[in-house]
């Protein structure tokens, strides 16, 4: 007898609708489960939107707190403010998200004007690393940067510069460059300094920084420790 396709499709078909009212409870079953599931996912969804989207105004508040008419307030009043916005920030450099990297950030900031520089790194590392894709990114790298040279851990601070400057997008790019080039100067690592001083001079020839970094690269030479 010739095979039939269609023969095949009708008794696997059969098979199929015998498996499926002889196990209909069991199929059910297993579809109001996955209908569970999928709601119980939108609804945690729902609810962690909600949480962030709470969390990140929580942080916007205290932003405005700290700033807002601080212009007019004598220092031991923008001291006792930023203390004060300090304490409340500390539950939300906790968060993950966009809300936890906003919180660290501003913690930072203010650990920073006050000359904590250690807990401003901590910060700021903490804001690098709940961000890692983010554009904030950079800039906390940046920073990270800054506060290494404050505690003179400058070995570190090459680091950190350099992973700024590799984000082609990073608004702070060409500083980055040339701060990496400058702790580098400053460790004696001057051949390294020279190449960083020469790719911020290739991909950005008119701005201020390469015109120093150029004026460095020739005190270099000058001073007979690069050819």
């Amino acid at each position: 007898m010739a095979f039939d396709e269609r023969d095949e499709e009708l008794t696997f078909s059969k098979k199929m609708n015998a498996f499926l009212e002889k196990n209909r409870k069991v199929v059910l079953g297993i579809s109001g489960a996955l209908l569970l599931a999928v709601i119980a996912f939108v609804v945690v969804e729902v609810v962690l939107s909600k949480t962030a989207t709470k969390n990140l105004a929580a942080v916007d508040a205290l932003s405005f707190e700290l700033t807002d008419g601080s212009g007019a307030l004598e220092e031991a009043e923008l001291a006792s403010r930023r203390d004060s916005v300090l304490e409340k920030l500390v539950p939300y450099t906790k968060k993950g998200g966009v809300a936890g990297v906003r919180a660290n950030m501003l913690a930072a900031e203010i650990e920073y004007q006050k000359k904590n520089y250690e807990e401003a790194l901590g910060y700021w590392e903490n804001a690098a690393n709940k961000g890692k894709k983010a554009y904030t990114a950079s800039l906390a790298y940046y920073n990270q940067g800054v506060c290494l040279e404050m505690l003179n851990r400058l070995d570190e601070a090459a680091e950190v510069y350099e992973l700024a400057s590799l984000d082609e997008e990073f608004l702070l790019r060409s500083h980055a460059l040339f701060s990496y080039g400058r702790v580098l100067e400053a460790t004696g690592k001057y051949a390294d300094a020279v190449k960083a001083y020469q790719e911020l001079n290739d991909e950005y020839p008119d701005e201020s920084w390469t015109n120093l970094a150029k004026t460095r690269i020739l005190e270099l030479k000058i001073e007979g420790k690069v050819e």
